[in-house]
């Protein structure tokens, strides 16, 4: 599982993601901030902090990033792979896998 969790140290400004691209990952921000950027990247929409976690609704949703993503200063991040919830609902009874994909749209 340790291939499927990892760790970076982000600075200021670096991208975490861009909008469209393909949302296979969630995240927690251990430590510092990231900034969600609208979709001209131009106005800053939301701000994750640290013991936050984001972008799961995406994963399930299947959908592509609706918004770039960047660290505000020096910021360290977890990064799950979708693989670890997909493989979850896989043992997850049919009811619950829709119900979970059902929130997930509604949460985006």
């Amino acid at each position: 599982m340790s291939s499927l969790v990892s760790q970076i140290t982000m600075f200021n400004g670096e991208v975490l993601f861009r909008q469209n691209h393909p949302a296979k990952h969630f995240y927690l921000v251990q430590s510092g901030m990231v900034m969600v950027l609208d979709q001209s990247g131009t106005k800053i929409i939301r701000y994750y902090e640290a013991d936050q976690m984001f972008g799961l609704p995406e994963v399930l949703a299947g959908i592509d990033w609706p918004h770039t993503v960047i660290a505000y200063g020096k910021t360290v991040v977890k990064i799950f792979a979708a693989d670890i919830v997909f493989d979850r609902m896989e043992h997850m009874p049919q009811a619950h896998q829709h119900f979970m994909k059902q929130m997930a749209h509604l949460s985006i």
